[in-house]
């Protein structure tokens, strides 16, 4: 979706461009007032090109950013994917500092992207001011603000003289104290009301006195009528100008929810596609872990409703799981065990992390049935108080605890059981109270809408495996021997130009610099190897010179160097080969848009565009009014309208010659008088002998006022009326019953 935002800029680029250039290089004379024209005009028009500027570095950044992002987001889906095929833990140092830096370059693409929209929205109102300087008169312009150009300077001749009075009038002075008298009161009212309130009684004074000012030569009476005037053409400027902001603002804002709108189903569908890869790979797994494929998917739909109503999150009861099934845990108890440990975990604010620790040190102990100090101390790092539980449970003190556990004397499963126990009398329920905590809430809503994304992803994966089954065939087969075959054409002739660009340079260099060119085998011409000759002289005068201490003669030697390569580039870009690339480049474009011509793409763009320019004002219904866009349903329900209005109902058709009405007959139908089909399937009741034109017909009959020479050997008749029709059937009957007659 930023790239339609491109084409929008280059648009706006050529028009404002040329618009302003216009205006900058009219010339209507040399008055202050059209010098302060043309100045605005080159003003908008750098402020426009450094805004356009702008606009591209913001562009370019939101781009990178992004593509940066999803460099990381691959990166992460990799790792996390590589943790769960090897039953490791994930690096979460690693991975969690990825997710930091995706984060801010996210954000970092975002603020891009909102500050390219705010400059184009500064652009569109300097293009918005360009047109409307395009058709503003600096002349009349000039003519408000003197009074009349040769005039007799209206009242200030009586308060001043003539002359006085006149010159006064001709220096623009009123409309001087008029724009000062304007922006001082729309500097307060702004500080005062804010806008549009501002905007608005600025140019409506504005106009009043522009208008006051006109009327000045005409004395007081026409100071009134001006201002009057000037008045009514300030306000509807205003409300104009008010509108025009509402309806661009109302434009950014309905073009940013359809781009926000497009690009958040895109990264749903994306994020969605990898949960959803990721997902069918770990039931896979769970397939290999538990032999049964039924066994597997009854389990998986265990721990994703596990996951919508706990703190865990699918993938962190995936990895959990999978641990403990390798550790000979028995799969109707991973859930159970899961619960007890989420509940401790939830009750002492344990990580994800550090609740897979607990039940992975569990899972060991169950499946060796060794308790050691290597799997109860993380457990008790980690505030879980196993030796005085194990205490209490023997009767013995910790220290008897930890030499029982030095001996081997208690089983791993003892211990574990124990644990478990102790987990499920002190926190059990934690889980459930933790998941209605902000924290919780938040956990089981990303992991809901997770589900989410991901059935929109499982279906969309499903959708494309088809494709990419062909594919695989395809480019394993004949189709890939023939790409890799164009693939090495192509990087061949890649290395060739390149090569043949760096020979230039390389022998262009060693021509100036250490006086060496092999004429009979140089890449250069005749005429260029000279060239570099007389280069390599300047060179080696300028060395000795330096040589010599001259500082000059060093920038001169640096000088040489630099128009050796520029000769070099355009002695490559001359070549022979060269300009077969460009060639080629010129077939492929032609070809493309000869291609592509005809193709609905072509137009997609601009009717894209076109559609972002409509505002708020509807002019469907306008269209519809004169049958353009009506759908058939909508043309049906007007008709039944038409005819519930009964026969006096007329309806005014524009023709060629001015308005024909036709008259509604009980039959349903026009029988008379209609002087124009105004829409397609239009309803009409015709009479025997009676004819219809066709609308070419029509358009001939309109071009020649409406009639119709017919010739029959020789006569000509005119038909402008039905009653000619008559009068010639009437002629050419006489002929025929004369020439019946001397015939007999």
């Amino acid at each position: 979706m930023a790239d339609n935002n491109v084409s929008i800029v280059m648009t706006m680029k050529t028009d404002i461009d040329a618009k302003l250039r216009t205006i900058a290089s009219t010339s209507q004379g040399c008055s202050k007032a059209f010098e302060e024209f043309q100045r605005r005009a080159a003003e908008l028009g750098g402020k426009f090109a450094a805004l356009n500027t702008r606009y591209d570095d913001f562009s370019k950044k939101s781009a990178t950013a992004k593509a940066e992002a999803e460099k990381l987001k691959l990166e992460m889906t990799a790792m996390t994917k590589a943790a769960k095929a090897s039953g490791q833990e994930l690096d979460t140092v690693k991975f969690e500092s990825l997710q930091e830096e995706y984060n801010k370059l996210t954000d970092s693409a975002k603020g891009y992207t909102d500050a390219a929209k705010a400059t184009l929205k500064e652009m569109r109102l300097i293009e918005q001011e360009a047109r409307t300087m395009e058709f503003s008169e600096p002349g009349a312009a000039e003519a408000v603000g003197s009074g009349g150009s040769g005039g007799s300077g209206g009242f200030l001749s009586k308060l001043f003289g003539k002359d006085i009075g006149g010159k006064l009038a001709g220096s623009g002075i009123l409309q001087m104290a008029g724009d000062s008298v304007s922006n001082a009161i729309g500097a307060f009212t702004e500080s005062a009301f804010g806008q549009p309130l501002a905007s608005a009684m600025s140019e409506t004074l504005s106009g009043t006195i522009s208008g006051a000012a006109a009327g000045a030569i005409a004395g007081l009476p026409g100071m009134i009528a001006g201002g009057i005037v000037g008045t009514l053409s300030g306000a509807l400027n205003a409300g104009t100008k008010i509108k025009t902001e509402q309806d661009e603002s109302f434009k950014d804002y309905y073009r940013g929810l359809y781009e926000d709108a497009n690009a958040a189903t895109a990264e749903r569908v994306s994020s969605g596609s990898s949960l959803a890869a990721g997902r069918e790979t770990t039931k896979l797994s769970f397939n290999t872990l538990l032999g049964d494929e039924q066994k597997a998917a009854a389990f998986m739909e265990q721990v994703k409703d596990t996951a919508n109503t706990t703190p865990f999150l699918y993938d962190d009861l995936v990895g959990i799981s999978k641990t403990m099934l390798s550790f000979g845990t028995a799969m109707e108890d991973i859930i159970p065990t899961l619960t007890k440990v989420g509940d401790a975990g939830a009750a002492l604010g344990l990580s994800t992390g550090d609740i897979g620790t607990v039940a992975t040190y569990l899972g060991r102990m169950q499946s060796s049935d060794k308790a050691s100090l290597e799997y109860l101390n993380p457990l008790n790092e980690r505030g879980l108080s196993v030796f005085q539980w194990l205490a209490d449970d023997l009767g013995v003190s910790i220290a008897e605890v930890y030499e029982k556990i030095s001996k081997s004397e208690l089983s791993g499963n003892y211990v574990s059981d124990v644990i478990l126990s102790q987990f499920e009398k002190l926190y059990s329920g934690m889980m459930e109270v933790q998941s209605k905590s902000t924290e919780g809430l938040d956990s089981t809503l990303q992991g809901l809408k997770e589900n989410v994304d991901a059935a929109g992803g499982d279906a969309y994966n499903e959708a494309r495996k088809d494709s990419k089954e062909a594919d695989i065939a395809a480019y394993s087969g004949a189709l890939g021997d023939k790409l890799a075959e164009l693939s090495a054409v192509t990087g061949q002739v890649q290395a060739y130009g390149e090569n043949l660009k760096e020979q230039f340079q390389r022998e262009a260099l060693e021509a100036v610099l250490t006086g060496t060119l092999d004429k009979q085998n140089t890449v250069f011409s005749e005429e260029d190897a000279a060239k570099l000759e007389a280069l390599s002289q300047e060179f080696s005068e300028a060395e000795q010179a330096y040589k010599d201490g001259s500082l000059e003669a060093g920038k001169k030697m640096t000088d040489l160097r630099e128009e050796a390569e520029a000769l070099a580039t355009a002695a490559y870009e001359s070549s022979e080969w060269a300009q077969a690339m460009h060639d080629a480049e010129l077939d492929q474009i032609n070809a493309t848009r000869e291609l592509t011509t005809a193709m609905e793409a072509a137009t997609n763009a601009w009717r894209e565009n076109n559609a972002f320019s409509k505002g708020g004002a509807d002019g469907n219904a306008l269209l519809k009014f004169f049958g353009i866009g009506r759908t058939q349903e909508e043309q049906q329900a007007r008709t039944a309208g038409m005819e519930a209005q009964g026969d006096a109902m007329l309806v005014d058709i524009g023709g060629a010659s001015g308005l024909a009405s036709g008259r509604r007959t009980k039959a349903k139908g026009y029988a008379v008088g209609l002087g124009y089909v105004p829409y397609d399937e239009f309803p009409a009741l015709l009479h025997q002998g009676e004819r219809v034109k066709t609308a070419a017909e029509a358009r001939m009959e309109d071009r020649s006022g409406g009639a119709v020479s017919v010739t029959i050997t020789g006569n000509e008749f005119n038909v402008r009326q039905d009653s000619d029709v008559d009068d010639i059937a009437e002629k050419i009957a006489r002929k025929l019953q004369d020439a019946l007659l001397r015939g007999g």
